[in-house]
């Protein structure tokens, strides 16, 4: 298997896990997880949907060992097959054994030999290992025996914490990123540099967020723009010239070009397609930190799906400026939300409803349709066209990086859990900051899943397709 290997998780599904793992009489316990999979991009996705405790009355256990009845796994055995899922097993070691023990290889050959044997539809299945602290690691089998080390393991809660590889050699901090590495640490600047991130909308708030990101060492981008560079876009895109608007010049290979001329070491993946297409929900996916910065919002619906579908944090920007039709602005606001997987999404934070999601993809797939409800008001539409101010775009676009900054890294002197949603008025002079509410069953219906068709569970995209096809 050429492909990295990947566990993603939720904040509260780890706070789940630790709860049973760890019930405070310094003995192993153990937990089994069925997982959504995303294969692409060089990655297997293992996304958690379910976690299935095993309970402590059903186990030995011991300081430094557990062992459990497998009349739990079997009818996750035969989910797993049926579905296209893939297990995890995670146990804790209380004793804060931080590497795999004899008695755990032995146990984990036994679980890969029962789950590749009974489940058809193939692996990857992996296990893991919980220490006091809430650090993780884990392991996949493979066909041939033996086991391999995961890429990756992350969480998307309140903080973003991810762990790699430790056999992997730490990532060296560049001349140019020094003075990062001297505020941030050289822990986070090694975090940044291994991480996949997508930008999706990359004109006015998307240029500045994807110049900030690759020039903080991130190291991989993947940029989602369907449009070209247009005499309009010149205001605000970071290094935007003439010649790129008179060749219409896509913005996502604008901004790619860019990168690659600085030199910086960022690896780019330019995606130049509507974000309802496959290959770019494709792309979307397989990154471990999403920036939306679109104004439509069916292409923000979808975000906060595909962050829920896969398990990604998704970050939201914002931005509201009205003229007031004499030369000046009627008001300026911007907010930046900090979307996890299974928590509130941006319909229950009353950024928009379902029926302003319906009118835009409405707008889309059918615009005779759309057109005759808008003059008959049984919808209400869309600003097509509207103020941008480059000062503005890029504050805001500063507001997400920083957002991004301070889950991977204790900036706040304040819980991360009280920032889920801010907003500011420039023009009103105030900032308000929120916590994150209730999960939202709309968004996270299928939490965890993965790929699966249609895309995201949604018809709606299909039938997009469809008629993207029809018109090309």
């Amino acid at each position: 298997m050429n492909s990295d290997v990947i566990v993603r998780l939720t904040g509260r599904q780890k706070e789940e896990l630790r709860s049973h793992l760890f019930p405070g009489d310094e003995s192993e316990a153990v937990a089994l997880a069925l997982c959504g999979k995303h294969r692409g991009a060089g990655r297997i996705c293992l996304s958690v949907m379910e976690i299935h405790p095993i309970p402590h009355s059903e186990c030995d256990r011991s300081a430094d060992r557990v062992t459990w009845s497998t009349d739990r796994l079997r009818p996750l055995l035969q989910r797993a097959n049926d579905e296209g899922l893939s297990i995890l097993k995670i146990h804790s070691h209380p004793n804060g054994f931080d590497r795999f023990s004899e008695y755990d290889d032995r146990s984990d050959a036994d679980f890969f030999t029962a789950t590749e044997s009974w489940v058809e539809s193939g692996g990857p299945h992996a296990t893991a290992v919980m220490l006091p602290s809430g650090c993780m690691f884990g392991r996949y089998g493979i066909e041939e025996g033996g086991f391999q080390p995961l890429q990756m393991m992350s969480v998307a809660g309140d903080e973003l914490e991810f762990w790699f590889d430790r056999d992997e050699e730490m990532p060296v901090v560049p001349d140019f990123a020094d003075r990062h590495a001297q505020v941030l640490g050289e822990g986070t600047f090694a975090k940044m540099r291994r991480l996949r991130v997508a930008v999706v909308g990359c004109s006015g708030t998307g240029s500045p967020v994807v110049e900030q990101l690759y020039r903080l060492g991130v190291g991989e981008l993947v940029l989602v723009d369907p449009d070209s560079v247009g005499p309009e876009n010149l205001n605000r895109i970071i290094n935007s010239r003439h010649r790129h608007a008179s060749s219409k010049t896509p913005k996502v290979k604008l901004l790619a070009d860019a990168i690659e001329d600085t030199g910086l070491g960022t690896h780019v993946f330019p995606i130049q397609k509507d974000l309802s297409d496959p290959e770019a929900i494709q792309a979307v996916a397989s990154c471990d930190l999403i920036f939306g910065c679109v104004d439509s919002v069916f292409a923000r619906f979808l975000l906060n799906k595909i962050a829920s579908t896969y398990c990604v944090p998704y970050i939201d920007v914002g931005i509201g400026i009205r003229a007031n039709g004499s030369g000046g602005i009627g008001h300026a606001t911007g907010a930046v939300h900090y979307l996890q997987p299974d928590g509130s999404s941006l319909i229950n934070r009353g950024v928009f409803s379902m029926e302003d999601v319906r009118a835009d993809a409405m707008a889309r797939s059918a615009p005779d349709d759309y057109a005759d409800q808008l003059d008959a008001g049984y919808i209400r539409g869309a600003d097509v066209s509207r103020p941008a101010v480059i000062t503005i775009n890029q504050l805001f676009g500063s507001y997400a990086v920083l957002e991004m900054l301070a889950r991977l890294h204790p900036i706040r002197t304040d819980d991360n859990a009280g920032f889920a949603a801010q907003r500011w008025s420039l023009s009103g002079d105030f900032r308000n900051a929120e916590p994150d509410g209730e999960r939202c069953t709309i968004v996270a219906k299928y939490l965890g899943s993965g790929d699966m068709i249609p895309p995201l569970g949604l018809p709606a995209l299909s039938i997009q397709r469809e008629v993207r096809r029809a018109n090309a």
